[in-house]
């Protein structure tokens, strides 16, 4: 272990200007002890002022010569170090640093050791010295001891080790070295030369001391009188201090009572503080009781005064108090005759409002049926509004001191003026349907004079057979009529929309008033709480929140009341929306955008809406667009069923036994339907809506097509796919149906496929025996015949050729074109014009058929002098004559 020293501190230590002090060899705890995990902890000072301690991990290089510090910890962050046992002897040990680590001495010696060179260390050089545990003691030297032998702990530590040479003494070797340069090849007669030197210097030093006893004499004389003065001065300080010990005592006691002053003087104080803050939180003028108990709350002046009493009184009833003066028998009663008061000014004021509530009502039912009762106008019943608004911060009041008479309040408010609504907006409705009903009857009596209004749609100026009224509801009560004129379903769409337009700014201020006046909205309720502290404040506070998520901790919400002043909102625009759907089904489409744009923000609206009436902000919750939200649901099923009854009547198409066929009527209800449906949804947001319902009809046109053509009827399958196909594709183009554009090709295929069989169907193989005569010629072409070989075929001479071609005369041909085109004209309608399409189709067919003819007798009989007895021009006179003639 020596030698282990040596080398650590030479190549480890003295680099950093330290010393080695204690060294154990360890292992971690709980590992078996290998030749890769032992490592070395070593104690260590500095060399240079003021000393300082450090515990350091040391372990040996993978070459296994050198050894290097791992970590290092300061000493003054040493807490504890624990020994394991006390008793018993174990190499086990902890040191408590930032965290602990747990270590296994290698020899139960060098623990022991170890542990007494840190307890040195600690005591010369920290002063706070951790606390060591489970350490014998008797193994620790005495502190005093260690106090003075630390010192030379150098010295004591390393008794045993080599010691090196300090700076001075090396200093002090060389020069004696110089002076003496024979000795180095003659120590003994240096080792002389040193003995006779240091006894001269003995012998010196015995000479002085013996020289120097009359002053060591004289100086121990001089300490006894320094030793006799000290303790006459000690006789004198005690008698000094029992002469101020009484006066000591006297200080005390006036310290005391001085301090008993002090508290009384500051405890008085206080009192009075108290005493003088609680009157004036809880003292009331006489003229604020005056005012709450006589003031009058209709004039203007003296309504504010009201108010300013009641701000008074609501702060009195606030004030929070700690439990011990809550306890006072002034203050007990003091608030009994407050609330007193407040119980008084309560029922005033529930009695005054409620009379004006009731005054306001019978005036507005008075005004209402003043007016004319064809008058179709509904007014905001702002003079109320403006009225009531003074008695806001009363109400705020009201609500913050007792909930019962703020809850009669609102049930008294909805009680007079939900009469008032009830009954102006039943007449505003009923006026409206009465104005639309009287308008249509006009209008009909003058359609009955002047021959009818034009029938076209917006955007299409095609025809439609849907001259006739729709209104005349007397006869079928719930049958739904889609035979109104377009001026009719304008007229009912300018009337829905005046009332969702006049409805809106009547719910709209009144929500705001309501907000306003019962403290809905966070504006009142801060408004209310500017008086208020303490509970009160929070109760105005939870009252707000639960109104802004409509909770149940509120007597009265603003939806609630909402909900009971307009019940009657919802069922008479039901009425109106059924009236208008059985007046005509199309105005369940009207409805819809109308509703749909109502339902929406005011920002997403589009052009086609009114405004709101300007006021500082938009509500987040719209009763009127709640309202209108659940009718949505409504018209939306009317439209569903108006639909339903659009596809029923155009699948019930009977099959008829006619031989011209026409237009079948589910193909008219999707134009008739398109024609509409593109003036009214334009690009709403119901868009959607209308995309599905053409979907829904082209299926059920495809089908009904289907369905007549291949049935019982006398009228040709293909006249009747291809005329109802081409009137679709024309719909489709001509109302610009972008959702059916996938299907367009496929309805112009068809058109044209099923005309072209038509077409040759009717046409058949014109000049037959010539078609036969040639067929036979291509079969023979198709065996290999070569075509200048075929006149030598018997069967195929040319005699043969021309007795064909004269059973073909250009008069017979012609005669036989004027029957075809008879057929034509007698199946197809004259509506559709496409006879002459057809026949025009016909034509190129026919030449087609003449020109194929041509060209094989000029390939088979190239020099035969053989031609058709009718030229191309004559048969394209042939069918221009005949066309022309028709």
């Amino acid at each position: 272990m020596a030698a282990i020293r040596h080398v650590l501190q030479k190549d480890v230590f003295s680099p950093a200007e330290e010393r080695l002090v204690g060294v154990v060899s360890v292992t971690k705890y709980g590992q078996k002890r290998k030749a890769g995990n032992t490592v070395l902890l070593c104690a260590t000072v500095t060399n240079e002022k003021p000393q300082s301690g450090a515990i350091h991990k040391v372990k040996k290089t993978a070459d296994k010569d050198t050894y290097k510090k791992k970590q290092t910890w300061p000493l003054v962050d040493l807490t504890l170090v624990d020994g394991k046992d006390a008793d018993a002897d174990t190499p086990e040990f902890d040191l408590h640093f930032d965290k602990v680590y747990r270590w296994a001495a290698s020899k139960l010696v060098d623990k022991n050791a170890f542990i007494n060179c840190i307890w040195k260390l600690c005591h010369r050089y920290l002063r706070r010295v951790p606390h060591f545990t489970n350490v014998n003691s008797d193994r620790l030297e005495d502190h005093t001891e260690a106090q003075e032998n630390l010192h030379g702990d150098a010295k004591d530590s390393t008794v045993d080790d080599y010691q090196e040479l300090t700076s001075a003494e090396e200093t002090d070797l060389k020069q004696i070295m110089d002076s003496c340069n024979w000795a180095i090849g003659n120590a003994e007669a240096f080792t002389e030369k040193l003995a006779e030197e240091l006894s001269g210097l003995d012998g010196a030093n015995i000479h002085a001391i013996m020289g120097s006893e009359a002053q060591v004499q004289e100086l121990i004389k001089l300490l006894d009188q320094a030793l006799w003065e000290l303790e006459n001065t000690e006789s004198r300080l005690s008698d000094y201090d029992s002469l101020l010990r009484a006066v000591r005592d006297s200080m005390e006691l006036m310290e005391e009572k001085d301090n008993s002053l002090r508290v009384e003087d500051q405890n008085r104080k206080k009192l009075v503080t108290e005493i003088e803050h609680l009157v004036d939180e809880l003292a009331l003028t006489p003229e604020h009781v005056s005012i709450i108990e006589h003031g009058d709350l209709r004039g203007r002046n003296s309504l504010q005064h009201c108010i300013e009493a009641a701000q008074r009184l609501q702060h009195v009833q606030s004030v929070e108090l700690s439990p011990g003066l809550s306890m006072l028998t002034a203050v007990t009663e003091s608030r009994e005759s407050i609330a007193q008061l407040s119980n008084k000014f309560v029922h005033r004021l529930q009695a005054h409002l409620t009379h004006m509530f009731q005054k306001m009502s019978t005036d507005a039912l008075d005004m209402s049926g003043m007016r004319h009762s064809s008058e179709a106008i509904l007014r905001p019943h702002s003079q109320i509004h403006h009225e009531l608004a003074p008695y806001a911060p009363l109400v705020a009041w009201l609500f913050t001191t007792s909930s019962n008479a703020y809850s009669d309040i609102c049930k008294s408010y909805i009680q007079h003026m939900r009469k008032v609504y009830e009954s102006e907006i039943k007449e505003f409705i009923e006026s409206s349907k009465m104005n639309m009903s009287k308008e249509r009857r006009q209008a009909g009596q003058s359609a009955g004079i002047k021959g009818g209004p034009p029938l076209t749609t917006a955007n299409s100026s095609a025809s439609m057979n849907v001259s006739k009224s729709s209104l005349d509801s007397s006869k079928d009560p719930g049958s739904r009529s889609t035979t109104g004129t377009e001026e009719d379903r304008s007229r009912f769409d300018h009337v829905f929309n005046t009332v969702l337009n006049q409805l809106d700014p009547v719910c709209t201020r009144e929500q705001d008033f309501l907000a306003k006046f019962f403290c809905f909205d966070s504006n009142s309720v801060d408004g209310a709480t500017a008086a208020a502290s303490g509970g009160e404040k929070r109760k105005l506070q939870k009252a707000a929140t639960a109104e802004a998520s409509d909770g149940p901790t509120v007597v009265y919400s603003r939806k609630k009341m909402l909900s009971e002043l307009f019940a009657t909102i919802e069922p008479e625009i039901q009425s109106l929306v059924q009236f208008g759907d059985k007046a005509d089904g199309y105005n369940t489409l009207y409805m819809l955008i109308r509703c749909s744009q109502d339902v929406l923000p005011p920002e997403t609206k589009g052009a086609a809406n009114v405004a709101h009436p300007p006021q500082a902000s938009m509500p987040a919750f719209n009763y009127l667009h709640q309202t209108t939200g659940q009718v949505l649901v409504t018209v939306k099923r009317k439209f569903d069923t108006f639909l339903t009854a659009q596809l029923k009547s155009g699948s019930d198409q009977k099959v008829t036994k006619k031989v011209k066929c026409g237009i079948l009527q589910c193909v008219r209800v999707l134009e008739e339907f398109a024609a509409h449906a593109e003036g009214i949804v334009g690009t709403s947001e119901r868009r959607s809506d209308v995309d599905k319902s053409y979907k829904l009809l082209l299926t059920q046109v495809e089908e009904t097509i289907e369905r007549v053509a291949t049935g019982e009827t006398k009228a040709p399958l293909d006249v009747i796919f291809f005329e109802n196909y081409h009137h679709l594709v024309d719909v489709v183009a001509r109302y610009k149906l972008a959702v059916l554009d996938p299907h367009r090709d496929r309805l112009k295929q068809k058109y044209k496929d099923h005309m072209m069989n038509y077409v040759t169907s009717l046409l058949g193989r014109p000049l037959e025996k010539l078609s036969i005569f040639f067929d036979g010629i291509e079969d023979q072409f198709a065996a290999g015949v070569k075509p200048e070989e075929i006149g030598y075929r018997l069967k195929y001479s040319k005699a043969e050729l021309k007795k064909c071609i004269r059973e073909y005369p250009g008069k017979e041909v012609n005669r036989g074109l004027q029957g075809v085109y008879k057929k034509v004209e007698k199946h197809l309608s004259e509506e559709e014009n496409l006879l002459q399409v057809v026949w025009l189709t016909m034509q190129n067919e026919f030449i087609k058929q003449y020109n194929h003819f041509t060209e094989l007798i000029q390939r088979c009989y190239p020099d035969a002098m053989i031609a058709i007895e009718f030229s191309l021009n004559d048969l394209l006179g042939f069918f221009s004559s005949i066309a022309q003639e028709h």
